[in-house]
C-alpha cells in the first residue's frame, strides 16, 4: 500500500502532530536542507504552537526559526549544533528556555534511551520509493548514508520522509525502510 501524501500539510495532518509535540529533523543536507523551514511553516499556518524542535543540527538557512519561536510556534529546542545566525538570537533571549545541546552520539542515545521523545519526525531524503524505503545515496541531492537518522525513524511515533526524487517501489540499497516510515510526500 502506497504511502505517499499529496503535502506536507497533509502529512503533518495524519500524523496527529498537536500542541506541545515534538518534531525532529535531522541535518545530512547541510545547509541546502529546507525540509525544515517547509515543514515549520505548515505547523505554523496550522495554528500549532509549543512546538519542540529536536535537530541534529541547525544553520543559517534555518533563520526563519527565529520568526517562529517569537509567534510561540516553537518553545523548545534541542541540538548538536547550532550555526551562528539563529545562535546570536537564542544567546540574545528569543528562546525562553535553554537549548539542550548534545554530543554528535549523544542526540540519538538520548532518543534511543527514551529521554527525548520524537513525535514526528521527518527525514529528508534525497530518494524514496512511494512505501517509504528511502536512501541518501542517490538522486540530485545525494548526501550518503541517512544513518544519522536511524534513531529518530526508529523511536518517533510517527515518521514522515520528504524526497525530492521518487523512484518506482522497491528501491534497493536502502538505508531506512518502509517499515519504520508511515508517510512519503515528494
Amino acid at each position: 500500500m502506497s504511502k505517499l501524501v499529496e503535502s506536507i500539510k497533509e502529512a503533518i495532518k495524519r500524523s496527529g502532530l498537536r500542541d506541545g509535540m515534538t518534531v525532529s529533523f535531522h541535518h545530512h543536507l547541510r545547509n541546502g536542507d529546507f525540509v525544515l523551514n517547509m515543514v515549520m511553516e505548515e505547523i505554523a499556518a496550522l495554528g500549532l504552537r509549543d512546538i519542540k524542535i529536536n535537530a541534529s543540527s541547525l544553520f543559517d538557512v534555518h533563520i526563519p526559526l527565529i520568526d517562529h519561536i517569537k509567534n510561540g510556534v516553537v518553545t523548545g529546542i534541542s541540538t548538536d549544533y547550532m550555526g551562528a545566525g539563529l545562535g546570536r538570537a537564542i544567546s540574545e533571549g528569543v528562546l525562553a528556555q535553554p537549548v539542550k545541546f548534545y554530543t554528535h552520539g549523544g542526540r540519538p542515545y538520548s532518543i534511543a534511551e527514551g529521554r527525548e521523545k520524537i513525535d514526528v519526525a521527518f527525514i529528508a531524503a534525497p530518494t524514496a520509493d512511494n512505501k517509504g524505503n528511502c536512501s541518501g545515496k542517490y538522486g540530485k541531492s545525494a548526501c550518503g548514508s541517512l544513518g544519522y537518522a536511524f534513531a529518530d525513524a526508529t523511536y518517533a511515533t510517527s515518521v514522515v520522509v520528504v524526497t525530492d526524487n521518487l523512484v518506482p517501489y522497491p528501491l534497493e540499497d536502502v538505508s531506512i525502510s518502509e517499515d519504520h516510515v508511515d508517510y512519503v510526500v515528494e
